[in-house]
């Protein structure tokens, strides 16, 4: 630093006038000069391969995009397949369904129908259990009647009777009849 101040000291704080004048031709053309080399060799040495490079990730973005379009119509078709599956399974659930009710009638209607068939058969049956205990009951009572009449009649013959006597046989012959 010391050199420094000497160099300063020794110059007595005047600066040296400038190479090139900061107004003058000289400056622009030495600029435009030194940014034309440049520019040429950045065209020769990097021009093409930084317009590769774009080139390529410019192909790589649109194989992307491209990619991803493809990816999203796959996935659309796999969608409407999936919704269309789900639908068929719909209507198949709701056939089913609608198989099942009719099934369900139709049980229904067969278990009536069978019961009152049963029903119907059942009271036949009794129907002719009764008629049959009725004329048994009557052939019975006919029977007994017969009986009870000859029995009476037996008695009637073997005596001579009276009122009196008549209504005294009837008695006797019913009391017999009720024992026996």
């Amino acid at each position: 630093m010391s050199v420094l101040l000497q160099l300063l000291a020794a110059g007595d704080g005047h600066h040296a006038p400038p190479l090139l004048d900061p107004h003058g031709f000289g400056l622009i053309f030495w600029t435009g000069l030194i940014v034309g080399l440049v520019m040429i060799a950045l065209y020769k040495l990097a021009w093409g391969p930084l317009l590769e490079a774009l080139d390529k990730r410019e192909q790589a973005i649109a194989g992307a995009i491209e990619e991803a379009a493809q990816t999203k119509r796959e996935a659309e078709a796999v969608k409407q397949r999936y919704e269309d599956q789900l639908e068929q399974v719909r209507q198949e659930a709701q056939k089913i369904i609608d198989e099942g009710e009719a099934d369900k009638k139709r049980i229904i209607a067969d278990a009536r129908a069978k019961a009152t068939q049963e029903a119907d058969e059942i009271k036949a049956r009794a129907e002719r259990d009764i008629s049959l205990a009725k004329n048994k009951a009557l052939g019975e009572v006919k029977q007994s009647a017969a009986v009870l009449a000859m029995a009476i009649a037996e008695k009637v013959i073997q005596a001579e009777v009276d009122q009196g006597k008549h209504s005294q046989i009837v008695d006797e012959v019913l009391a017999a009849y009720e024992r026996g």
